[in-house]
């Protein structure tokens, strides 16, 4: 399947507003609590971010009971990305990082954020809070559908390349934490 997406980031407010127009005027798809373990190639510990950029990035997930491994294939700033997602049955988080740690990928970043899916006018619209004060918002499309153009009527702004970038560096030194076994363990038991 190919996705095209824009994301961005959104105040509080907007948030508010955001989600109140989507509420009435679209459907609740899912809402659910995220966790992700970004075990991707070309890691650096001691930087926080990808010096080596493999083009192929690994994720496995947890939304609420749901658990995938998802890979995407292609430039991180590629408006069209392959996307390959294997569902994993409820439990089996812990083998399955198990399993990429034996196969050599062992050093990434975790991440933990809630999320509400709406699907609208053709699209789908995550908004996502990541702290009290930091949210996000993505617009996701199939090929025919104009992602930019519907954000734009929602009063959008996405990121360009090179915020995008800086972005992800700014959240991985701040909001997200390194991959660590034992903590993703304490998250597990903790919020689920």
């Amino acid at each position: 399947m190919t996705e095209i997406e824009i994301r961005g980031r959104i105040t509080k407010k907007q948030f508010d507003e955001l989600f109140d127009k989507l509420s009435r005027n679209g459907e609740l798809a899912d809402h659910y609590q995220r966790l992700s373990i970004d075990l991707s190639p070309g890691f650096d510990p001691d930087t926080k971010s990808w010096k080596n950029v493999s083009g192929m990035d690994i994720r496995l997930k947890k939304s609420d009971e749901k658990e995938k491994i998802s890979i995407k294939t292609g430039g991180i700033h590629d408006l069209e990305r392959k996307e390959i997602e294997v569902k994993l049955q409820t439990g089996q988080f812990l083998s399955t990082l198990d399993l990429l740690e034996t196969m050599g990928y062992q050093i990434g970043m975790t991440y933990f954020w809630e999320s509400w899916e709406f699907n609208y006018q053709g699209t789908e619209i995550k908004l996502s809070k990541y702290t009290e004060e930091y949210f996000t918002f993505e617009v996701e499309g199939k090929e025919n559908i104009e992602v930019k153009k519907m954000a734009d009527g929602l009063g959008l702004k996405p990121y360009s390349n090179d915020e995008y970038k800086k972005v992800i560096n700014w959240e991985n030194q701040n909001i997200h934490k390194l991959y660590v076994k034992d903590e993703v363990e304490k998250i597990l038991k903790e919020k689920y």
